[in-house]
This record gives C-alpha cells, structure tokens and sequence, in this order.
C-alpha cells in the first residue's frame, strides 16, 4: 500500500486511535454500520460470528434505503438512475427451508434443509443463508422464509431479548389490569388474615389461666355467695 501511494503521489496519513473527531465522515459512516449490525445481531439472536454477514447486510439495505439528502435520491437510484426494488427483501437471521440443489439425493430422500437468512448475493439474485446442516454459508434462490417464526436462541442469554424468560427466572405472576386492584385487595387481605391468624395462635400459645380448686368455699348466706 505505501508503494501504492508513493507511486500515485499519495501522502498517507494516520488519524491517532480512539480520535474519530480526525475522520468525521468515513467514522460516522463506519459507526451507523456497526450500529446496525449490531441491533440485527441482537434481533435475530444469532452469535456475533456472524457480524461480517451483518455488516454487508446493513450496508446493502442502507444504500437502497437511505436517501441522501442534496439529491433527494439513494446511493442506488444516483449509481444506476432507476428505483430499486426492496419487494425481495427479508428480515435477517429469520428461518429459512432451503431446498437441496446440491447434493444427489434419492427419490426418497429429504430435500429441504433448515437455516438462516444472512444477506444477499452481491454477483446473483440468489440469497446467503446458513445451512445448519452443512454448518456453511451457501448462495441459494430456492428458500421459503419463515417470517413470523420466533427466531432460534443463539449463544447470548434468553433474557436479554427474551422477556418471559426474564419474568419466569424472577418468579413473577402477572395481574390482570381489569381485576388488579381487587386481586391486589385480596391478596393484601388474605395476608393481613394469614399475619393476624399467625399472632392470634401466638397468642394462644401464651395466655395464662389461673388454677381453680375444685372444692371451693360456699357461704349459707346467699348473699355472701353471691359476692364470691
């Protein structure tokens, strides 16, 4: 590369590390990149392994999206001066059934493998998907995305995206928002009864009662007796 530049009259320089301030424009470019990645990563729950897939994902629907705001157009209307389609697009590291064009299979054999949706061929109008089966990324036009199928948990925790599991490793109940006061009501009150039955049996527990003899002294005078 420095022979590169030293042939072009190119002076290269080097911006100091952890100084974006020195490349304004290509680090904000980089940093709404990585950002995107990163939030298909944590919506598609897939490991980040996969972030090169992502990067290329991002910048492939951002210059079909994006509009850049002198010309009033996306980078690929300003490259190619027509209007792209965004029809063919699908959700990242949605499932996917991929149809087996590969390998020689037999009349009975299954056809189909499952994976994930990665991106889109830059050289065909095929799709990049991860085959779990063969553990590789292949370019295919023969899949089935399955939208609204949840998306498989990949190596993060459940809970980070997952929010049952957050509510279940609490040991939380829900409320109806309709009967919550008068659940909350019962409750309460079935825990006043529960705390004042606990300390009225400690109470019995404690209460001293006075030995009575069984012969006791009785007055003939009724009214003596009756004082008694």
């Amino acid at each position: 590369m420095n022979q590169f530049c030293e042939m072009k009259g190119i002076l290269r320089q080097f911006s100091v590390a952890r100084t974006p301030q020195q490349n304004g424009v290509a680090e904000r470019r980089n940093r709404t990149l990585i950002e995107a990645a990163r939030t298909m990563l944590a919506d598609s729950k897939l490991p980040t392994t996969f972030w090169a897939e992502a990067v290329n994902t991002a910048c492939y629907v951002q210059n079909r999206v994006l509009v850049v705001k002198p010309h009033n157009k996306t980078p690929y209307e300003l490259f190619h001066g027509r209007t792209p389609t965004l029809s063919f697009m699908r959700p990242f590291g949605c499932p996917v059934t991929i149809l087996n064009t590969i390998d020689h299979l037999g009349k009975f054999d299954g056809k189909a493998d499952e994976g994930f949706f990665v991106g889109y061929s830059l050289n065909s109008k095929a799709f990049r998907v991860f085959n779990s089966r063969t553990r590789i990324v292949e370019e295919n036009l023969h899949i089935r995305c399955s939208e609204i199928t949840p998306n498989a948990v990949g190596s993060r925790p459940d809970w980070l995206f997952y929010i049952d599991a957050l509510t279940r490793t609490m040991n939380y109940e829900p409320i109806v928002a309709g009967t919550q006061s008068n659940g909350f009501a019962s409750i309460k009150a079935s825990d006043n009864a529960g705390q004042a039955r606990k300390e009225t049996e400690l109470v019995k527990d404690y209460i001293m009662l006075p030995l009575w003899t069984a012969d006791l002294p009785y007055s003939q005078d009724p009214k003596s007796s009756h004082d008694d």
